[in-house]
């Protein structure tokens, strides 16, 4: 905009310049002379001139040429040529900026959808139920609107040790220094304390700590409320906020948790595990006062409990004193009625749609009749459309539930109050009918009732956020968006250009006055054709005058389809391409819509630009094409080394399973990790505590042993052919089979004695029992294997003091029937080469034990059916 100001105040002194050098031609004079236009400089109380000058420079630097107003000297040549080569250079710079600022914009939102696409499809995937696809939906949105994406723990690993327990002790150094058995606590201690500290997320009602369990945690409120209970009393004892603390029995040794500790609202805390809190004292000089403070603060909190416990059952009346209080605080967290529609429901996308294409409905047809004057036979099509957003304002006033800040709010008294607070005015403006209002009271002048049906168009900014469900459910779905997004943006670039052409005509129409032309249509004189005469005159001085003169439409002004149609031949290419076409601006006013919309179409310009190659960005460094480029990596370094060709072929086999079986992630655990500690065991029943819970050994696991060995799970994949474990080695773990197929072969590697599939485990011994491994077990086909580690394993229960004598007994009397059952498996083999035999008969007297090898020149990957399948 400067540069079309400055080239347009010197265009203007170019023609001041002609005048003083004695040139007989200016521009400003060709201007004003030109029959073709109505352009007066001194319109617009002498702005007129500066308008057109800085119209000339927008379109002399952003299109090619010098458009319809044209340089008349040698003066004004040599400065016009100056300025198209001026614009040829910083045109491309404008677009290239604003196209760069366009495909940053909200970068940060975009990666974070990204983000929750891959975990959604991942889920989708492994096939969980829908309340944990909800449960999960509902964190990012209150992850995104509380802390805007950002992972606080990722945040402190790039910072410097010193800096982090800095900014550690900022964020938590409050809550360490509220602790009672901390006060004689050195600075230096408590900083240690605090850069300890991990944050943990909790979701409503979940459960934090629970009653029975045994706890190694001590946890910190830092935002949210969560609720005390206990099996013993009915009714929730206490409830938990901001700075409060519970769970510190722990740090001393390890107990058993009296309370069950249960999230009402998004529970943002910070988690102290008792090793941890050891490790940060014990370099203090005040390590033994801490200890005995913690103790002495544990004895009289067990004191006042047993006081209180023994004051509730003596006299009821103070349990209903403490309870009642504590359910009143959290009534507003119970749901009055579950008689809603929630979020992400099929009607509520099917609705929403709907009045999405509505609203779109009403984009173009508002701006159209308001326009052209059209007729009003079909209006009454509009008023009924209206009937749905009056249902949809009583809908949302009562019945549709909302998620705010993560949480699910279905109470009606809420949703009203936030209805109210929020869409209540834009809605009440938007549906109200003023314009039938009008078209009663004022019969006479239908404009009215069109201008007021302009604020109809309100309604579409509030669902742009419907096209995100649709996409979203196309994803789930597994339909590519690209051409859907192609689509979306080539009609918003259409609608504008609707809009733009409606109101190039609508310039046209209120200067055109069909009043001032009534002695031409009173005529009675058959012998004149009235029609072009009537055009003539009611459309004189504008651009639509021109394009009768021309020929571009038919002498009597043509219909309203015709005039539509050169109208948006017109705002196309100027929102498009930035260039001139053969309909020009022919008056003041059009001069200043041009170049208004023309400063428009640079954006639009650099939009398309943007979007352009954010799309090409993206298919670059899309999951795909990210994998690819890994494969290429692998095959390279090969290549380089000279491997052999079976090596290429099994790198090709596994990063086709790799990608149809994991769309290309190795472990899902780098994504499944950021989740909150209770989203992933819910995510992890589906799939690694079913493998747990079928193994007899850990029967002795309690829910959160069960769940806490889950984590240590560590996934790994598998080539067919590939030796997951070797007979006679010390091995240190066992392995849980997820996908796939594996034979268990003998330390002779002569017969497959067993053939395992998905659901079962192997590898037991080495994990309790200090033994070499009796067999070997070999891929049959890619498999999904999850690995127990014996050091993991161990150190879990040992740091929950878990007896670890009764385990081994368990697993002692099965290894010992599995021994025996083994040792006649064995010997049955031995049997079945016997000749003679009956076992050595059955075996090789059944036809499908015969040519079973199949001809290597046909097996996948061999040069036959590489040239085969080309």
């Amino acid at each position: 905009l400067f540069a079309c100001h400055w080239c347009g105040c010197l265009w203007y002194m170019m023609a001041s310049l002609s005048i003083a050098l004695g040139q007989s031609q200016n521009w400003r004079n060709a201007d004003e002379l030109n029959e073709a236009l109505s352009v007066s400089h001194s319109d617009f109380g002498g702005f007129a001139a500066y308008l057109r000058s800085v119209y000339w420079a927008i379109v002399g630097m952003s299109t090619v040429g010098y458009g319809d107003i044209v340089p008349t000297n040698i003066i004004e040549i040599t400065f016009a040529t100056v300025v198209i080569l001026f614009g040829g250079l910083v045109l491309p710079a404008v677009v290239g900026g604003l196209a760069t600022y366009i495909s940053n914009f909200h970068m940060s939102e975009k990666l974070f959808r990204k983000r929750i696409s891959k975990v959604r499809m991942y889920l989708l995937r492994i096939k969980v139920g829908d309340d944990v696809l909800d449960k999960v939906s509902r964190y990012y949105d209150y992850h995104w609107s509380c802390q805007g994406g950002v992972v606080e723990q990722d945040v402190l690993d790039e910072l410097p040790i010193t800096l982090r327990n800095a900014v550690s002790s900022h964020i938590s150094g409050t809550m360490i220094d509220t602790l009672p058995f901390l006060h004689r606590c050195d600075e230096a201690t408590a900083q240690a304390l605090a850069a300890v500290l991990e944050p943990r997320v909790f979701m409503p009602h979940d459960c934090i700590v629970e009653e029975g369990e045994r706890g190694f945690e001590m946890y910190f409120i830092k935002r949210g409320q969560a609720v005390v209970t206990t099996s013993s009393l009915h009714g929730p004892l206490r409830v938990l906020s901001r700075n409060d603390f519970f769970g510190e029995s722990c740090l001393l040794r390890s107990s058993k948790n009296g309370a069950t500790v249960k999230a009402c609202t998004y529970c943002e805390c910070f988690s102290l595990n008792r090793e941890d809190f050891k490790d940060a004292i014990a370099g203090s000089p005040f390590v033994q006062e801490v200890r005995i403070d913690l103790a002495n603060y544990l004895v009289q909190t067990k004191n006042r409990n047993q006081r209180a416990s023994k004051n509730f059952s003596d006299h009821p009346k103070c349990l209903r004193l403490v309870v009642e209080p504590a359910s009143e605080s959290l009534s507003s967290t119970k749901p009055e009625s579950p008689a809603m529609f929630l979020p992400g429901s099929p009607f509520l996308l099917i609705w929403s749609s709907f009045l999405l294409g509505v609203c779109v409905y009403n984009t173009i047809m508002i701006p159209f009749r308001f326009a052209f004057n059209t007729s009003d036979e079909k209006i009454v099509i509009d008023w009924i459309l209206d009937l749905f957003f009056a249902l949809d304002m009583i809908l949302n006033h009562r019945y549709i539930a909302y998620i705010q800040d993560g949480e699910l709010v279905t109470e009606q008294d809420r949703i009203k109050h936030n209805y109210m607070a929020t869409r209540f005015r834009l809605d009440l403006v938007s549906t109200a009918p003023l314009d039938l209002m009008a078209y009663f009271l004022f019969p006479e002048t239908p404009m009215i009732g069109e201008l007021l049906r302009v604020l109809k168009m309100i309604r579409l900014g509030t669902h742009f956020g419907t096209l995100e469900k649709v996409f979203g459910f196309l994803e789930d779905h597994h339909i590519s968006l690209t051409g859907v997004k192609f689509v979306e943006f080539l009609f918003g670039v259409l609608l504008i250009a609707h809009w733009a052409a409606c109101g190039f005509f609508l310039l046209a129409r209120g200067k055109s006055s069909r009043a001032d032309c009534s002695d031409i249509v009173a005529r009675d004189d058959t012998t004149i054709e009235w029609a072009p005469a009537l055009a003539e005159c009611m459309w004189k001085g504008t651009w639509i005058h021109r394009q009768i003169r021309d020929g571009k439409l038919p002498l009597d002004g043509g219909n309203t389809w015709h005039q539509f149609i050169r109208a948006f031949n017109w705002a196309l290419p100027t929102l498009v391409a930035v260039v001139i076409g053969d309909v020009v601006p022919t008056t003041s006013p059009e001069t200043l819509y041009s170049f208004l919309l023309m400063v428009i179409g640079v954006t639009v310009n650099a939009a398309i630009v943007g979007i352009v190659a954010n799309d090409i960005l993206s298919n670059l460094e899309s999951d795909r094409a990210v994998f690819a480029g890994r494969v290429d990596e692998i095959r390279n370094y090969m290549h380089k080394h000279h491997l052999s060709y079976e090596y290429f072929t099994r790198v090709n086999d596994f990063a086709r399973y790799l990608w149809r079986a994991h769309m290309g992630n190795v472990s899902e655990d780098e994504f499944i990790s950021r989740l909150p500690y209770t989203l992933q065991t819910c995510i992890w029943e589906e799939t690694r505590i079913k493998l747990l819970v079928r193994c007899p050994f850990f029967d002795f696991c309690t829910n959160d042993i069960a769940k806490a060995l889950a984590l240590l799970l560590v996934p790994k994949t598998f080539c067919a052919g590939d030796i997951i474990c070797a007979a006679g080695d010390f091995g240190q773990s066992m392995f849980f089979l997820e996908r796939g197929t594996v034979h268990v072969v003998p330390s002779n590697g002569s017969t497959v004695v067993a053939t395992l599939v998905a659901g079962s485990f192997f590898g037991e011994t080495s994990l309790f029992l200090k033994q070499p491994r009796a067999s070997s077990v070999c891929a049959a086909t890619f498999c999904d294997i999850f690995e127990l580690n014996r050091t993991d394993l161990f150190n879990e229960l040992q740091r929950r003091d878990f007896d670890l004598v009764d385990t081994l007994k368990t697993f002692s009397c099965i290894h010992d029937e599995n021994s025996r059952r083994n040792k006649a498996i064995q010997k049955s083999l031995l049997d079945s080469r016997t000749p003679g035999t009956k076992l050595n008969k059955l075996i090789h007297s059944d036809p499908t034990t015969r040519n079973r090898k199949v001809l290597e020149i046909f097996m996948p990957g061999s040069v036959f059916s590489f040239f085969f399948d080309a």
